[in-house]
Parts: C-alpha cells; sequence; structure tokens
C-alpha cells in the first residue's frame, strides 16, 4: 500500500468528517445551510441528516473498497491506484445538495428580524504574534542556506523521496528545480497563508440587534482563532517543508547522514502536531458556538439580502454587490470566498497557478539548473 494511497485515505476519513458534521454544526440556524425551527431540526430533520449519514458512509466505503482492489492488480500505474478514491469528495458534494434540497422545505423565513453592523477596524499587526514570525522566517531561510551552502557538494543523482523511516528511496538528477523546489513551495506556502491572513481580518460581520456586545465579543474571538490556527499551521509547515528540504543535502551528502534522523522526527512530529491543531481548533469553535447559544441563542445571523446569495447550501457564496472579499462559513466553521468579488479570482490563481509551476518540470525545458 502506497504512502500516497494512505494520505489520500487520511484526506477522505476528514473529509468525511468534515461532510458528516457540517450541516448540523449550527444546529437548526443552519441545517444543510437553511435555518429551520428547533422542533423541525430535532424531529423530521435528525431524520434527514440519518439518512444522508447512512448514503455518506456508503459512498465512502464504496470508493475506498475501490480503490483497495485497483492498488492491488499488478501492473498498473500508481495513478491507477489512487484515481478512483478521488472521487469521494464530489459524490459527498452531490449528496450533500440533494439533501439540502429535501431540507429547503423546512426553512423558516424571518422578515422582521433588526440586524446591526460592526464599526471595528483590524489591523494586521494586532494579530501578528512577533516571536512566532521569527521563528517562522529563521525555520525558512535556514533550509536554503544549508542547500546554497551543499549544492556544489551534492552528487549528480540526489534523493527526492523518503519512506517512512526516513530511509531515500527515489532519486532524480541534480538540478536547480530538483534541490530548491521544496524550499519554494515553503516560501509561496507562507506568502499564501499571510496573503489570506490580511484578508480574512477584513471579514465582515452581521449582528443581531439584541445582544449584540455579546455576540460580537464571542465572533471576534473566533475570528482571533482562525488566525491563531493559521500562524500555527504555517509554523508547522515551515517544520515539515523545511527538514524535507534540508533532507536532501542530509541524505546526499555523507558527514550530514546522521542528521537525516532528526530530519524524520520532525517530519512526523509536525505532520501529526498538524492533526491536533485541527482537533483542538474544530473543539474551541464548538466552545464558541455552545456560548453563543447560550448567552445570545442564535449562532449564526445574517440579513434575509445575504441568504438570497448563498448556493448549493451555504457551500458557495456569490455577491457582487458585496465588498467583502472572505464572508464567514454557513456551513462548518471559518471562512469562504465571496465568489462575486473579482479579487476573490486573484486568490485563486494564485493557489492555483503556483503549485502547477512547480511541479511542471523547469528543469526539462532547459530553464534551470
Amino acid at each position: 500500500m502506497s504512502e500516497a494511497y494512505i494520505f489520500l485515505l487520511a484526506f477522505d476519513l476528514l473529509m468525511l468528517g468534515v461532510f458528516m458534521f457540517g450541516p448540523v454544526s449550527r444546529g437548526e440556524d443552519a441545517f444543510f445551510g437553511v435555518r429551520v425551527q428547533r422542533e423541525v431540526y430535532r424531529g423530521e430533520g435528525r431524520r434527514l441528516l440519518h439518512r444522508y449519514w447512512f448514503w455518506l458512509v456508503m459512498i465512502f466505503v464504496q470508493v475506498e473498497a475501490i480503490g483497495l482492489i485497483v492498488s492491488f492488480y499488478k501492473g498498473l500505474t500508481e495513478v491507477a491506484g489512487i484515481a478512483p478514491r478521488l472521487l469521494f469528495v464530489p459524490c459527498a458534494m452531490i449528496f450533500y445538495i440533494i439533501f439540502y434540497r429535501q431540507a429547503k422545505r423546512l426553512e423558516i423565513v424571518e422578515e422582521q428580524q433588526r440586524f446591526a453592523s460592526s464599526l471595528k477596524t483590524r489591523r494586521l499587526a494586532d494579530y501578528t504574534d512577533l516571536a512566532l514570525e521569527i521563528a517562522v522566517v529563521m525555520l525558512t531561510v535556514a533550509p536554503i542556506l544549508v542547500l546554497v551552502y551543499y549544492y556544489p557538494q551534492l552528487p549528480e543523482r540526489i534523493p527526492m523521496h523518503w519512506n517512512w523511516k526516513g530511509e531515500a528511496d527515489a532519486w532524480t538528477p541534480k538540478s536547480y528545480f530538483a534541490v530548491f523546489s521544496l524550499a519554494a513551495m515553503m516560501i509561496y506556502m507562507q506568502a499564501l497563508l499571510l496573503f489570506i491572513k490580511r484578508g480574512v481580518l477584513g471579514v465582515k460581520m452581521t449582528l443581531p440587534a439584541e445582544h449584540t456586545q455579546e455576540y460580537l465579543s464571542l465572533k471576534e474571538a473566533a475570528l482571533a482563532l482562525t488566525v491563531r490556527f493559521m500562524d500555527w499551521m504555517r509554523l508547522l509547515l515551515c517544520v515539515l517543508l523545511g527538514s524535507l528540504a534540508a533532507n536532501i543535502a542530509f541524505s546526499a551528502v555523507e558527514h550530514l547522514r546522521s542528521l537525516s534522523r532528526i530530519v524524520t522526527v520532525a517530519a512526523w512530529g509536525s505532520g501529526v502536531l498538524m492533526f491536533i491543531a485541527i482537533g483542538v481548533a474544530a473543539y474551541r469553535f464548538y466552545r464558541i458556538d455552545r456560548r453563543l447559544k447560550m448567552e445570545v441563542g442564535r449562532v449564526y445571523v445574517q440579513t434575509q439580502r445575504d441568504v438570497a446569495h448563498w448556493y448549493l447550501g451555504g457551500l458557495i457564496y456569490f455577491n457582487r454587490e458585496d465588498p467583502a472579499v472572505f464572508v464567514e462559513k454557513l456551513v462548518g466553521w471559518g471562512y469562504t470566498f465571496n465568489m462575486g468579488n473579482k479579487w476573490v479570482y486573484l486568490y485563486l490563481a494564485i493557489i492555483i497557478a503556483v503549485p502547477l509551476l512547480l511541479t511542471f518540470r523547469l528543469d526539462r525545458m532547459g530553464l534551470w539548473g
């Protein structure tokens, strides 16, 4: 069973959890993206949810079984073993939309509700931890300096993949692209996450007319939690990608090979901590939602005008008249793009284009090394 297969299995398990609990993460305030009565949510809504869970698990089992069976056939490429397992997320989305349409008929419309808006101005500097930023810079620069210094000593074939024990099991011809691609990806991820962090700080907040201050305080706490989570993920990505980048030199240069064991520990440790960070963040978001329910009575509020701009059961927000780039998710926790804002497509271009560029073998075109 390949490492890519195991990674995709872990990813699919994570997505299974997201799709299972997303529709109920905000209770009756956003059940499959629509607001319903509490009695309906606990009665007919619960029965609808159980049917959704049944079909979702069935999809997961079937997709994973197909991928597992295909992976055992001899003579197939690794892509053939992995490709069937990429079906889970689109299939899960289709079933989510099917059940959203069933939940839509249970929706209640509140025409007379009053709202308020926050005038709080957020500055990036107020959400910046100087010590963490220094650590990120050092962990980003250090592997690059190691690779630059040892580049002339690297052999003509260098290791580019390691098994779970940290032993090199794949090599590639030496080139600038091969040696520095992981370091470049690390810089790209840092810049991208900072770019997104800055955008998230500009998120709009619609507030209820009653218990406004309590609601705003807890929503700002959720935003601060999101930003802290992003910062810790940036730090862990530095450890993961930086250690793997430096391992190119550690594995190839004889007197540095003892350091390769440290890299293996760092890579595994950072990966485990990422999953722990996701779990801790989800739990804290859940706690904030519970406090909102207890103190305010609502977990999520929005104007009826905004309701009309959510599509596919709250998965997509599209509003050309809304200047916000990011909006709070209707389903699940965190924030999502306003697809009606033209600046969103700059974000998407950066997210998609750079990894494609880095994975394209520029060295084969004679542009690198």
